[in-house]
């Protein structure tokens, strides 16, 4: 199956770096990476050149404030692939995590997974060069004590279990909270298109995790952990307080949801 993963990205060469060195390693080798670029620098396309051992495909827009939604609905018009996986641009995917999305996808699903967070210490270890994430993967249980000293949080998102196994059955069933997180969820191309895409109305901090969510829901779609096997890292970093864009899009959420209108009309298609 032919996979899509989009990865949004804002003047942060480095993180883009170190996610593209992740994606050569791969297990699953069927995919085409989608760089969507929340500005148009030229240093990016000359990054990008580096890695032609990759399927890379490129789109970016004028840096005109927050619009990643516009620019991941542009990405989307570029997929080849049947399936969809989204991540963000400061987070590196383990070796197996693409495998692990297709290996739990199913119709009519949205797979949700979450993250390891690394603290400033570590985040500055893999920026340099001092640690590499593929390095700390592939000997997660050995550096629980580095990684804990050094301000890790949520450590147990980092714990691999095969797709489907009784183990990793078990430790998702028993979990009621499953919600989406942009930077790391996937699903068919097709239940993606039949709700337009990403709201370009909706913008400000987590709303447009909340936004997809429940108009997946209303669309048919129901949601599924992919915790504990489709793991990744994420880079720590100061965040911007959005108060004032978080309580407009709540409310335009908010009537949308009232009138049930789950295919947003400023989506891939303008309607």
């Amino acid at each position: 199956m032919k996979v899509s993963l989009f990865i949004p990205t804002y003047k942060d060469s480095v993180a883009l770096v170190l996610i593209l060195e992740a994606l050569q390693n791969q297990t699953y080798t069927d995919f085409e990476i989608i760089v969507a670029e929340d500005n148009n620098a030229l240093e990016t396309i000359e990054l990008l050149k580096r890695f032609d051992n990759l399927m890379i495909k490129h789109v970016s827009q004028e840096d005109k404030g927050n619009r990643k939604a516009t620019i991941l609905n542009k990405a989307l018009g570029l997929a080849k692939g049947e399936y969809l996986i989204f991540i963000d641009g400061d987070t590196i995917p383990f070796s197996t995590f693409i495998e692990s999305h297709v290996a739990l996808a199913e119709p009519k699903t949205v797979l949700c997974g979450r993250r390891v967070n690394l603290g400033e210490e570590i985040t500055k270890a893999f920026r340099e060069r001092q640690k590499s994430a593929y390095e700390i993967e592939c000997n997660y249980l050995k550096r629980y004590n580095y990684l804990k000293k050094g301000g890790t949080r949520h450590y147990e998102q980092g714990l691999r279990f095969k797709p489907n196994s009784f183990i990793q059955k078990l430790l998702t069933n028993s979990n009621k909270n499953v919600h989406i997180l942009g930077s790391n969820f996937s699903c068919f191309k097709e239940d993606m298109f039949s709700i337009n895409g990403f709201d370009e109305d909706i913008i400000g901090g987590s709303k447009d995790d909340v936004d997809l969510e429940w108009r997946f829901i209303m669309s048919g779609c129901h949601l599924k952990s992919c915790k504990y096997c489709a793991n990744m890292f994420h880079l720590n970093h100061s965040r911007a307080s959005r108060i004032e864009e978080e309580e407009f899009a709540k409310v335009q959420m908010q009537e949308n949801r009232d009138k049930k209108r789950y295919v947003c009309s400023n989506g891939i298609v303008k309607l």
